[in-house]
């Protein structure tokens, strides 16, 4: 397994946008002035749907500058090199979204509450592919390509929330609540089954099932849960968590 490159080792390894001056400038007056955070921000979120439309080897800086209404020369403003645009995507879309899906789970551990759990994480998923169906797009092609951004976004996001839930498994598996078995597997197959029926339904917009996404979060936690315990276990769980909503 290859290690994932460390942000200062890639800020040593930039590579230069294409200089301003090489590509077709687009005239100040023609270019509608935005102060410099807006306009930060505009290049993003523009640069988010050009490679969720067209992928990352598709894609040339000149597209993104062309989609937003500036030249190069703006684009090369705000990000010296590919890397930078790369990172500040993801800080744009981070926003401590990984440590405050932390904190809600370290909430459900101490409780021992499987189902709240499991629940926080599904709609934790479904509300982000639901809101960004383009970021996830993007991290799709990331994934494909073998992009860097595949692996920073695993680095800030996926590496914290994938070692919490594994020790949370080990946790309950010591304690005889959770079947025995390879607790990096039971992760995965925790998050493929929410984030493939997330991606399912907001990527790839597929019309079935046409369900509510509060039956659907109902019945992905359904399917994990039984996968994870007994069923006298899930039976256990599933009271509980029913009488504390009650309550």
């Amino acid at each position: 397994m290859h290690a994932t490159p460390t942000r200062a080792k890639i800020a040593r390894e930039k590579t230069p946008l294409v200089k301003p001056h090489s590509a077709g400038k687009t005239p100040a007056a023609s270019v509608a002035r935005m102060p410099g955070e807006d306009r930060r921000r505009q290049l993003i979120d523009v640069a988010i749907q050009v490679f969720a439309r067209n992928g990352f080897a598709g894609t040339k800086t000149k597209d993104i500058a062309t989609a937003a209404g500036v030249s190069e020369a703006i684009v090369f403003r705000h990000f010296s090199s590919k890397e930078d645009l790369y990172h500040a995507i993801l800080d744009a879309k981070e926003d401590g979204s990984a440590e405050h899906l932390i904190e809600q789970l370290q909430h459900f551990s101490a409780r021992r509450d499987d189902t709240g759990l499991i629940e926080c994480i599904a709609r934790s998923a479904l509300k982000s592919f639901r809101q960004d169906p383009a970021f996830h797009r993007l991290l799709m092609y990331a994934r494909l390509e073998g992009h860097l951004l595949a692996g920073l976004f695993h680095e800030r996001f996926g590496l914290p929330i994938g070692d919490f839930l594994r020790r949370y498994i080990v946790l309950r598996q010591e304690e005889g609540a959770f079947r025995a078995y390879d607790p990096q597997m039971a992760v995965m197959m925790m998050m493929g089954t929410i984030v493939h029926f997330a991606m399912g339904r907001y990527v790839f917009q597929a019309k079935r099932p046409p369900v509510s996404e509060d039956v659907a979060v109902a019945d992905l936690v359904t399917f994990v849960i039984g996968g994870l315990t007994s069923n006298a276990a899930v039976c256990a769980s599933k009271a509980k968590y029913e009488k504390e909503k009650k309550s």
